[in-house]
């Protein structure tokens, strides 16, 4: 998690910690799964110790907030309009949408269009390492 430390953010997922993750392993399946309840033996674990309402709270992704850290990371926000422009450069998307993007989108609305910057600068720096001379050819 190079990028959280880049932003000076120290992030731990201690549900993935590989002595739970270990233990989760040797589970019968019937203590992980309770009819359609997913978790069912680490939300009952840790009930007591944790709040209800983050116990209950709808299933949700590891959110990567690249969107706000763009914008207030010169460094990260340059890096993502290079990578951006180097997409468009390919003829994956048009340099217009890129610019807007860039220019106005993420500062707008960072918590959105961040992932959308995310994915086109990740796509970029895949490219540069396996494919550096690939071009969209229509």
């Amino acid at each position: 998690m190079w990028f959280t430390r880049l932003a000076g953010v120290d992030v731990s997922f201690p549900l993935l910690d590989t002595r739970l993750l270990d233990f989760s392993l040797k589970l019968p399946t019937s203590y992980k799964l309770k009819g359609l309840k997913l978790r069912w033996f680490f939300k009952e674990a840790l009930r007591g110790f944790l709040p209800d309402e983050i116990l209950t709270k709808k299933k949700h992704g590891f959110g990567l907030p690249f969107g706000p850290w763009a914008v207030k990371d010169a460094a990260l926000n340059a890096l993502a309009a290079e990578s951006l422009r180097g997409v468009a450069a390919r003829g994956l998307v048009r340099p217009e949408f890129v610019e807007s993007l860039l220019t106005q989108r993420l500062k707008e609305h960072a918590g959105y269009y961040g992932e959308m910057v995310w994915i086109l600068m990740m796509l970029e720096q895949w490219l540069r390492k396996h494919a550096p001379d690939w071009r969209f050819t229509a």
